[in-house]
């Protein structure tokens, strides 16, 4: 071997004792973080600071370390510092190995407890019941919009928003058979199954088609039969043993889903926010108009709109809203005045930092790793 392959690995071993060094100076100054806030009663989960941190480094990288890796070795970072404090709970629409599952891990790293919930409603309910700490919602879809359920309950419930992010949604077909000619049942959830409507018609004609509860379970009724598949991710496939028949079948691409975090805690600003809030209006022409001009008249920017039926009030519609800023900022709340004026029902959800839909976490098929219970099987 050469010497200046072994110089080179020599200065790596230096590094990598140095990076030691440093990340245990970090989580001693964790775990005396963590002392503090215990001490004066303060929230032990802060995650704008979180976010301040990652905007911070991304801006101060000049590579060739990624973004996107970055983020990965930061997010995990975080997780052990999280873990010398406290084991934080989420919860999640289950089983494992779900999209919001997924979205989970890629917000707090793998030390954390993932709670797998049944329904929506049982996620609400571990979060104001205090049997996790936070929890995962989806909320809207870049091609099939808002998630009705999510909506609801956030209407009907006392629980905040406390941050968001995206995902890109890649859906793989993937089977216990060898190839697409020998699959005879299909098992997938619906929303797959109408965002890869285009795929299916062209290449499954000759399969039967069965609807799951959930990507995860498609990949589980799959793995149990031996001439079935799913549309499912990759971690779903690779969990249940199952073969890949065919990557990235969706119809369009840059299929994206944001997700919600709930939690009790009220977030302080960071300069680059997000509020979200529900409000209704009286059934009078241009009352709509006159709610919305509260945010040109402060110069807040909203970045969506969606209307949604009642359920408590048939007949009457609910206005889930997005808009930039804090609510303690001084525009946002000059704003929120001004429409609390003009509508019948305001409620402010919840203010935390904003992230770029344009730049969804983007999990990719080389982070799949190998269990000592099945190995994977990628053709």
């Amino acid at each position: 071997m050469g010497d200046e392959l072994n110089t080179l690995r020599e200065s790596i071993d230096a590094i990598d004792s140095e990076l030691l060094n440093l990340l245990n100076r970090r989580m001693d100054l964790a775990c005396r973080v963590g002392r503090y806030k215990a001490e004066k009663g303060l929230p032990l989960f802060h995650p704008g600071r979180e976010q301040d941190i990652y905007d911070r480094l991304i801006k101060a990288n000049t590579g060739p370390l990624s973004p996107e890796s970055l983020r990965s070795i930061y997010r995990e970072i975080f997780a052990a510092s999280r873990l010398l404090q406290y084991v934080l709970q989420v919860g999640f629409l289950g089983p494992e190995w779900t999209y919001s599952h997924l979205a989970a891990l890629s917000l707090y790293g793998h030390s954390a407890r993932y709670i797998p919930c049944s329904t929506l409603e049982d996620v609400f309910e571990a979060v104001l019941k205090g049997k996790v700490h936070v929890a995962v919602i989806p909320i809207e879809n870049s091609l099939q919009g808002g998630v009705g359920r999510s909506m609801d309950l956030l209407y009907e419930s006392s629980m905040r928003v406390g941050g968001e992010c995206y995902l890109e949604v890649a859906h793989n077909l993937c089977g216990s058979v060898d190839s697409v000619q020998n699959l005879k049942h299909l098992y997938a959830h619906h929303q797959p199954i109408e965002q890869c409507r285009r795929w299916i018609l062209e290449n499954l004609r000759h399969v039967e088609i069965y609807e799951s509860t959930s990507t995860a379970q498609a990949a589980q009724l799959a793995g149990k039969d031996p001439v079935g598949g799913a549309i499912c991710n990759l971690y779903a496939a690779h969990h249940y043993g199952l073969n890949l028949l065919a990557e990235r079948i969706e119809d369009h691409a840059g299929n994206t889903t944001r997700f919600l975090v709930l939690s009790h805690e009220l977030n302080p600003p960071t300069g680059n926010d997000k509020t979200s809030l529900l409000f209704a209006v009286s059934d009078q022409p241009g009352a709509l108009h006159r709610a919305l001009e509260a945010f040109s008249h402060s110069h807040v920017n909203m970045t969506r709109i969606e209307s949604r039926p009642n359920r408590l009030l048939p007949w009457q519609y609910l206005f889930y809203t997005d808009i930039e800023g804090h609510e303690e900022d001084d525009q946002v709340r000059k704003a929120l005045e001004e429409l609390r004026d003009k509508v019948t029902f305001l409620k402010i959800l919840g203010s935390y930092p904003k992230r770029d839909p344009r730049s969804p976490i983007r999990l990719e098929k080389e982070n799949i790793q190998p269990t000592k219970q099945q190995p994977a099987k990628f053709l």
